[in-house]
């Protein structure tokens, strides 16, 4: 009886507005301020509230995102936000959590590498149901495949966010290394090994990748793509990590820590940074663009002398360099897409999604993307950011261009993964092939131990004529 109600009362409220306007419709606007311009239909105009759970996708990505929800009330005052704040460390766990007892958020953020897992859970949604086509079609085709299974788009893209090395470029100057040319035009793995056997000396390291507990498959991911290991699979949908290539990575990483120009014991996340800035190592991962600001700022602390500088840390210029090739591969680049995804809960209706996918679509796009793009040193991956993105001054323009170079050498995963094969995947590198790596750097077991123990479990896990045997590319 109050659906019926609710209905007659809309209608009645829809007669009143063309007898008033004389008929009129409104005046398209711009697609940066489509969704104020937006009619809204009697399901909208009803109250409902729309709960997103988020990390600190930048220093004031929570703080902006609050905002974001009142101006967003502002246009809708029948639409309220309410934001749940994670930290990096819980996000994911609590995410999981919550979506398998039926109380997921409406919005959450996610890696594209973990969508697979909510696609298998059933609690993502295809968005396209309840999403405009031409409001989709802002968003960069290569960065929606991320965040898309089997031809489903689940979520919009945040950004592509490039991950790879990065260098305190003044010693690497001083050390008569020529930065520009790498940054330039790359360089191969044997190259990176004779510069980092420059840089280590005695208390400090010629290079150094953040790989203590889950962290240890980003150095297999990123160093990974210069050895022809861009994605899990190949275009044929075969598991790449049985490959001739595999093997090559995992006994280039042991000869770089036996040699002792890398630390053969875990390194913490927070820490690969801080050993660069204080003359610790020379060269560290994973590194992205806007670690640029994080030298930029410590500089300025340490010219000022305000205590706020890094312990010990010395004055020096931050390098974003390209990740070494492997094998004669081509050189390519580690890029992966963190995006929203809208999840369904107990209590989730057609109604209320259509209101959700308004409000992810509005805080992924135009001036607001534009400005976590600044904190993030990178481009937007929609057309009304890039409309909206006004640079700040004083950007490295050697950094700008490596950074633009690497980007354009991302490859995106090959069409015909299925959730499945996703979540085998994730499975595999967590349970097996990070625990086996560990042993590894530590100096516990071979490359070649590792790569057998890889391929054995691959084998159970995908049959063996679904793995990738000899060489890829």
């Amino acid at each position: 009886m109050k659906k019926i109600l609710a209905l007659l009362l809309a209608c009645v409220m829809v007669v009143g507005l063309l007898v008033g306007c004389g008929g009129k419709t409104t005046e398209a606007k711009p697609a940066e301020t489509k969704a104020a311009a937006a009619e809204q239909t009697p399901a909208e105009a009803a109250p409902d509230t729309i709960v997103i759970m988020a990390p600190p996708v930048t220093g004031n990505y929570l703080a902006n995102l609050k905002v974001w929800g009142e101006e967003f009330h502002a246009l809708y005052p029948n639409l309220t936000v309410e934001v749940i704040e994670t930290s990096w460390g819980d996000h994911n766990d609590k995410l999981s959590t919550m979506a398998q007892a039926g109380e997921a958020p409406d919005i959450a953020e996610i890696s594209s590498g973990a969508l697979g897992t909510f696609v298998e859970m059933g609690v993502a949604i295809d968005i396209a149901q309840y999403l405009d086509a031409d409001r989709l079609a802002d968003y960069d085709a290569n960065a929606l495949e991320y965040m898309s299974l089997e031809g489903t788009v689940y979520g919009l893209p945040l950004y592509l966010t490039i991950q790879s090395i990065g260098a305190n470029k003044t010693l690497m100057e001083e050390l008569g290394i020529d930065v520009a040319k790498i940054q330039q035009k790359g360089w191969t793995y044997e190259e990176f090994l004779e510069v980092i056997q420059k840089g280590t000396a005695d208390g400090r390291f010629g290079f150094v990748f953040a790989n203590s507990g889950v962290t240890a498959s980003d150095m297999l991911n990123i160093f990974g793509a210069g050895a022809g290991l861009s994605n899990n699979f190949t275009e044929d949908l075969k598991y790449t990590f049985t490959s001739d290539n595999m093997l090559t990575l995992l006994t280039a990483i042991e000869e770089m820590t036996s040699s002792g120009y890398m630390p053969n014991y875990g390194v913490e996340a927070g820490q690969r940074m801080v050993m660069c800035q204080t003359g610790n190592a020379m060269i560290f991962g994973k590194a992205m663009p806007l670690f640029e600001n994080n030298f930029k700022k410590n500089n300025a602390a340490l010219e000022a002398n305000d205590g706020t500088a890094v312990e010990n840390s010395l004055k020096m210029d931050y390098a974003f360099l390209p990740v070494p090739t492997m094998m004669g591969c081509q050189e390519s680049c580690y890029g992966t897409v963190d995006g929203l995804i809208a999840m369904r809960n107990k209590g989730t209706t057609d109604e209320h999604l259509k209101n959700v996918l308004l409000f992810m679509d509005y805080i992924c796009s135009g001036d607001r993307i534009a400005a976590c793009m600044n904190e993030l040193y990178l481009d937007p991956v929609c057309q009304t950011g890039r409309d909206a993105l006004v640079l700040e001054e004083g950007r490295d323009e050697a950094n700008l261009a490596t950074a633009a170079r690497c980007i354009a050498m991302v490859q995106a995963p090959p069409a015909g993964v299925t959730a499945e094969m996703t979540a085998t995947a994730k499975k595999l590198m967590d349970e097996q092939i990070v625990p086996k790596f560990q042993l590894l750097l530590a100096g516990e077991t071979t490359a070649q131990e590792v790569y057998d123990h890889i391929c054995e479990a691959a084998y159970a896990a995908f049959g063996q004529e679904n793995c990738v045997s000899g060489k890829i590319g």
